[in-house]
């Protein structure tokens, strides 16, 4: 069974940005908070990623299942504005 780490069940329980972030990824809402704040144009990190990952090994938060070679696929042309060449890499590295 997975787990949080310390530092991400803190985050979970404080609400902090970075929880904030993984669950806009899951959420499909990334797109969405560049457009309500327009200075929020930051790209998602793979740290934002890894953690939306985390919180659906444990049932926290429900997504897109990034298990599956053809959701992830369809995922990246949805947000690719919002991607990173590393972040690519990452999603793409257990289908490789």
């Amino acid at each position: 069974m997975s787990e949080l780490t310390a530092t991400e069940l803190r985050d979970v329980l404080q609400q902090t940005a970075a929880y904030r972030n993984a669950r806009a990824i899951l959420n499909g809402e990334w797109a969405a908070r560049a457009e309500e704040n327009p200075l929020f144009q930051a790209p998602m990190t793979i740290a934002d990623l890894r953690f939306a990952r985390d919180l659906q090994a444990v049932g926290v938060k429900q997504g897109p299942n990034f298990t599956d070679y053809a959701t992830v696929q369809q995922w990246i042309v949805a947000n690719r504005e919002s991607l990173t060449v590393d972040d690519l890499v990452w999603l793409r590295k257990d289908f490789d």
